[in-house]
């Protein structure tokens, strides 16, 4: 455990507690869901913590998301709900901005699309400058722009695969041919785009369809976006996808990824299936790092000057 300060400590009360606040003055209902399943997410590049008990007859996974779990709410009747939970990825050390346990705020908002929900994270931003602590926050400052123009503008080239094995020569950055078109984007994305991304807060919108992870994709794109401030990650929200034929389609997609890496492959989640074929009503999700979101408002570069758990 970091043993942080008495003033820090404070602070991520107050913290807490003005995030709350602004939810309940928005008619979002708290949410409690398990934080250990037998099933978790099939994120091919997230790894899960097994827990068991001395016995070993009782195990599951500490939960990387309560995203599942929060749909499946959805589908019972839920209109606006979030939940601030404590969430688990292995891996997740060695830099100053990742930690194996975090604390992740995720909301649904059903009816929303993906900009009404970024107006609205602009409020929460602004509520949280008046009331919990002033970091100078102006929506007129916040730029949001496409995913497509960013790779243009960064790279003068389109995110299509051969676009982006173009620019991965050109800057000799190592790649294989066989590279899936997932690989070779985050090469590009991370390399030549991410440290160079402007400061203060941006959103960033419509994702190539090969990267829709949970999003809907239509008129050539997937429609999520993800936000950076001063080029640190802090969310990344979807436009939900509804279709349980098509979710089941990724989830084996995911499953052969999983197994083509060598990692554990997970069995597909049917009560969240069920749930989808119940009806998820269309809606905008968005998970928030607490920790990281702390860590920037109080004008602080590592983890360790905010959250207990590294």
């Amino acid at each position: 455990m970091n043993l942080l300060s008495l003033e820090t400590q404070k602070l991520r009360s107050k913290y807490l507690t003005t995030i709350r606040r602004f939810f309940e003055k928005h008619e979002f209902l708290e949410m409690d869901t398990p934080i250990m399943k037998k099933i978790v997410g099939m994120e091919p590049y997230l790894d899960p913590f097994l827990v068991h008990s001395p016995s070993h007859k009782e195990s599951g996974y500490l939960i990387t998301s309560p995203e599942y779990s929060l749909k499946m709410l959805l589908a019972s009747g839920m209109e606006k709900i979030y939940e601030i939970a404590h969430t688990f990825r292995s891996g997740e050390e060695g830099s100053p901005i990742h930690s194996p346990e975090f604390l992740m705020l995720e909301f649904y908002a059903v009816d929303w699309d993906e900009f009404q929900m970024m107006d609205w994270i602009e409020e929460l931003l602004s509520y949280l400058n008046k009331y919990f602590h002033n970091f100078n926050f102006n929506k007129k400052n916040v730029v949001r722009r496409s995913n497509a123009e960013i790779f243009l503008s960064y790279t003068g080239r389109s995110w299509k695969r051969d676009d982006l094995i173009l620019t991965l020569k050109e800057n000799r950055i190592t790649y294989q041919e066989n590279d899936r078109y997932e690989d070779l984007y985050f090469l590009v994305f991370l390399n030549l785009i991410e440290p160079k991304l402007p400061p203060g807060i941006l959103f960033l919108y419509d994702y190539p369809p090969e990267c829709s992870a949970l999003a809907k994709v239509e008129k050539g794109v997937a429609r999520r976006f993800e936000i950076y401030w001063d080029g640190v990650e802090l969310a990344n929200a979807f436009f939900e996808l509804t279709d349980s034929t098509e979710q089941r389609k990724r989830f084996r997609e995911e499953q052969e990824l999983r197994k083509s890496l060598g990692k554990e492959v997970f069995p597909i989640d049917e009560d969240f299936l069920g749930c989808m074929e119940i009806g998820i009503p269309e809606c905008t999700g968005v998970s928030i790092g607490l920790d990281r979101l702390l860590m920037k408002i109080l004008g602080k570069t590592s983890l360790r000057e905010t959250s207990p758990y590294t």
